[in-house]
């Protein structure tokens, strides 16, 4: 018998990556539950709020399974407040709710008030700098069923940077490469040796908006720091950028902002980012990026075939050319 999901979570903190994953992880939970379940996504911050919550948690007329996800319940009213706690107390069947709460001292009443009423809470605090990074990291590497000594995971947050989702997308990337149960300071230096002060998500959003001379820029910048170990994270974070776009590219026409935002796993506010971006390439041009990146992915770890492998200054001119063909 499949678990229940708990019928109400507060989720508090900015931490986006984090709020995106509890999100994530309730209606993955309602959908091996029941696969029909449908998901719906009210700002807090909207006019008539109040409203769109309560026809949100109400049961539908053929009875569909349902996930209500509240953003910013700092914005609440006390009409919004009086309608979640009513649908919280007197759930139709299978309608799961969340609500996603930043913590900040403005609404801080409304998150007392739905503290009170949750049955699970998660924490999604700021990942900044300090203790919090480090715990964040071993909390990814254990995630990936894999170990990380100190030195390797302080060399890590060195060259990495303390940004959750390039901290997140970069051990994933170690963890699907490296063999074996340990990453270690060897390939974390193979992989992302040096630093960089213009991140490869800043490179990949300038190519998702097809801004080629300020891609290609930002790259030759970041390359005079971080020279061949810049590659790999940079192509992690094109082809996460890239995924978020096809999703946003090919959606169906007339699909509502909140369920497009489930589709691509992005909060609802990126969404309008996406759909700029997404004027700028049509299905094809999509297709055909996913295939230079495959191919970019596979130059940058050494190549597909035995004989393939380019030296460093091969690999950097690859990842410009790429660049540049993605962004222009």
């Amino acid at each position: 018998m499949t678990a229940q999901p708990p019928t109400f979570t507060l989720v508090v903190g900015p931490e986006e990556l984090l709020v995106e994953r509890a999100i994530d992880s309730l209606t993955q939970a309602a959908l091996k539950v029941d696969p029909t379940a449908e998901v719906h996504t009210v700002d807090a911050a909207d006019s008539g709020a109040a409203g769109l919550i309560a026809e949100a948690c109400s049961p539908s007329l053929f009875g569909t399974p349902a996930v209500v996800i509240i953003t910013h319940a700092e914005s609440l009213d006390d009409a919004g407040l009086a309608q979640l706690e009513q649908a919280i107390a007197n759930p139709p069947v299978d309608t799961w709710i969340l609500a996603a709460h930043e913590g900040r001292v403005k609404g801080k009443k409304y998150q007392t008030a739905l503290a009170k009423l949750a049955d699970e809470q998660i924490d999604a605090a700021a990942i900044k700098k300090g203790r919090a990074v480090n715990d964040f990291v071993a909390a990814e590497v254990k995630r990936h069923r894999k170990k990380m000594d100190g030195q390797a995971q302080t060399l890590f947050v060195a060259a990495v940077g303390s940004d959750a989702r390039t901290l997140s997308a970069g051990l994933a990337q170690l963890a699907s490469d490296v063999e074996g149960d340990e990453i270690t300071e060897a390939d974390v230096t193979r992989y992302f040796g040096g630093a960089t002060d213009v991140t490869s998500y800043q490179i990949a959003d300038a190519v998702m908006a097809r801004r080629g001379k300020e891609a290609l820029h930002m790259l030759r910048m970041a390359e005079s720091v971080a020279g061949p170990t810049l590659g790999p994270p940079t192509v992690s974070a094109l082809v996460f950028a890239m995924r978020q776009l096809v999703a946003v590219a090919t959606a169906p026409p007339g699909m509502s902002e909140r369920d497009l935002a489930v589709e691509a796993k992005v909060p609802p506010w990126k969404i309008r980012t996406l759909k700029q971006q997404s004027r700028h390439w049509n299905q094809k041009q999509c297709a055909v990026a996913m295939l230079v990146l495959a191919d970019l992915d596979a130059a940058m770890k050494g190549g597909l075939n035995i004989g393939d492998q380019l030296v460093p200054e091969q690999k950097a001119l690859v990842l410009e050319q790429s660049v540049v063909k993605l962004s222009n």
